[in-house]
């Protein structure tokens, strides 16, 4: 786990800053993020099935529904993912968690 300010990544931006603490008491095990170049942080508390980030508390399934598809999208330049590819091809899956969102957008 990273821990020291301004240490910077190949691809040029800092790394993030990385700390752990167990369970204490009652309070949920935490992993604390915190900026690599100042002391902006996020907090983010696990128990057996949720999670709370920063204040916010869902169920694990929740997060990984909202968080997974922003993980995906690729910056310009980037090149397309071997599902976006895919998914040009067949044209996009109306399933996911973001299909309200395109059935707005397209309509």
């Amino acid at each position: 786990m990273n821990r020291k300010l301004a240490q910077t990544r190949p691809d040029g931006y800092f790394a993030i800053r990385v700390f752990h603490r167990g369970r204490r008491g009652k309070k949920d095990p935490r992993f604390l993020f915190k900026c690599g170049c100042c002391d902006e942080k996020l907090e983010v508390y696990y128990g057996e099935d949720t999670l709370e980030i920063n204040g916010v508390m869902g169920s694990v399934e929740n997060w990984r529904e909202l968080l997974l598809p922003l993980l995906e999208v690729k910056l310009p330049g980037q090149g397309p993912t071997e599902r976006a590819a895919t998914e040009s091809r067949s044209g996009p899956d109306e399933s996911g968690p973001l299909r309200g969102l395109r059935a707005a957008r397209s309509g």
